[in-house]
């Protein structure tokens, strides 16, 4: 059960539009959390999905804000474990999101319907990272940033696993893209760290020790970071505030700081009718303010804003930053020889040959547009890995055959396998089978239900894994 400090009901007690939710809002911060995930269309159809889980006896139940979401009804069939351990979860098919947390999202493009080039401003552990690429259909740029080098992994980890390809990480305080990248972006999600208020449903510990001092603390950073995200956006852009906390301090005060300031620039995008039924959760100002109680999700809070001109007061002069760019274009002799070697694996490469670049031995793909970032923002990762060059030929890369996934189509360079064979590969043992012979030797595409795994050698008697060792799982696995 959850452990509400006294402290917290006196001061929400004080903020509810209408005093007499109080009891109910407490209630729902006791009760379990409903279980909910996105489909990633990166990988699979919605359709499919549903299909694939409906026919294995679960209750999906659509999420009225995001058209991939689903809650699971456990009462129908419950998991046997975590969702993180089954196998479409590993093949990137779906992540593991919080329905309130898909709201962002949402907004952003809603308001925003074709951004060429997004910022993220604390992206990890990417959830909305990778629905906004889902949502571009892996075209344009995301800038995704996150301060914490631990979680910093853990965001890349994602963003491979859901095949996302135009994305640049980079890892700095979010506080510096208004010096650095001011008027670059045309959407810009800023999903604040924030005092969490709105997680006790998962978290029991979260309202335990609250105090005034910490949220009023944190308002401050989150006034520094909505400032600086505002001036990194381009006049015309679009930008999207939320927290997962509840109190105003935290919510409609950052944002009246955000108008007060550019009062010229900055104007209110009304989430009324964002979805049916936003009418509960919506605020005076058209912000969303979702308690737990409302929608049966964690509590969450969204507001959108437009910047309808360029802001007038002057940003510091940013540092400078190493311009030096350690990669060329791929010439015509390099690029003549990775086509020849890509076709015949099944992959046509000419759509991209444009954003194909080389450096020493290694052959990589960038969004279009990362050119505009060099110079205003040090990068720490930045687009797909194709492959390597050998005195023998080249050597495909996992996180190309991820990233490029569907566009692989010659059938005897691909073997599918059997839900218990993925779950070897998975587990990084080699794959016998009997009619290997019916595929040609060396590198082979490894697929199952039509989404690929990775990489194989066909040695004739096995397939020989290829899947890296930082990706191979030792731990047992669910099933559908």
């Amino acid at each position: 059960m959850a452990k509400i400090s006294p402290a917290f009901v006196e001061h929400i007690s004080q903020q509810l539009t209408d005093p007499s939710q109080l009891q109910q809002l407490i209630d729902y911060c006791h009760k379990p959390l409903r279980k909910s995930i996105r489909v990633n269309t990166l990988k699979t159809s919605v359709e499919q999905f549903f299909q694939d889980w409906t026919n294995a006896g679960f209750e999906l139940i659509p999420i009225p804000w995001c058209k991939e979401g689903f809650w699971i009804d456990e009462s129908v069939k419950p998991l046997p474990a975590g969702l993180g351990n089954f196998l479409p979860h590993l093949q990137g098919s779906y992540y593991i999101q919080e329905a309130s947390s898909m709201l962002p999202v949402t907004a952003l493009f809603h308001a925003c319907s074709s951004p060429d080039m997004v910022l993220d401003v604390a992206a990890a552990p990417g959830s909305k990272t990778t629905q906004i690429a889902a949502n571009m259909d892996n075209q344009g740029l995301i800038v995704a940033n996150e301060l914490s080098s631990s979680r910093l992994k853990g965001l890349f980890s994602n963003i491979q696993r859901c095949g996302v390809r135009n994305v640049c990480l980079t890892h700095a305080d979010g506080r510096i893209f208004g010096d650095k990248a001011e008027s670059t972006f045309d959407a810009i999600l800023l999903d604040a760290p924030c005092g969490g208020e709105g997680t006790v449903r998962k978290d029991e510990d979260a309202l335990q020790d609250w105090n005034i001092d910490s949220v009023n603390a944190m308002a401050h950073l989150q006034k520094e970071l909505i400032l600086s995200a505002f001036r990194a956006l381009k006049p015309g852009g679009t930008l999207v505030y939320s927290t997962c906390t509840l109190s105003f301090e935290e919510n409609q005060q950052v944002c009246k700081f955000l108008l007060e300031h550019f009062s010229e620039q900055a104007s209110v995008v009304s989430l009324d009718s964002l979805f049916e039924g936003a009418q509960k959760a919506v605020t005076a100002e058209g912000y969303l303010h979702v308690y737990p109680h409302i929608f049966d999700s964690e509590g969450f809070f969204v507001a959108c804003f437009k910047k309808t001109d360029p802001v007038c007061d002057k940003a510091a002069t940013p540092e400078s930053i190493d311009s030096r760019f350690p990669f060329t274009p791929i010439d015509k002799k390099s690029y003549s020889d990775l086509r020849n070697y890509c076709s015949s694996l099944g992959w046509n490469i000419e759509s991209i040959q444009s954003q194909i670049w080389l450096r020493k031995n290694e052959l990589w793909y960038f969004p279009k547009g990362i050119e505009r970032l060099i110079g205003k923002v040090k990068m720490d990762r930045m687009g797909v890995k194709i492959a390597e060059s050998h005195k023998s030929g080249f050597r495909l890369q996992h996180q190309a055959v991820i990233a490029f996934a569907k566009q692989f189509s010659i059938d005897n360079k691909c073997f599918s396998l059997t839900e218990e064979q993925a779950v070897e590969y998975y587990q990084g043992k080699d794959i016998f089978a009997d009619n290997l012979s019916n595929l040609n030797k060396g590198e082979i595409i490894i697929k199952h239900n039509d989404i690929v795994l990775g990489l194989g050698k066909n040695l004739g008697n096995k397939l020989k894994n290829s899947l890296p060792r930082e990706l191979v799982r030792d731990n047992p696995f669910s099933q559908l």
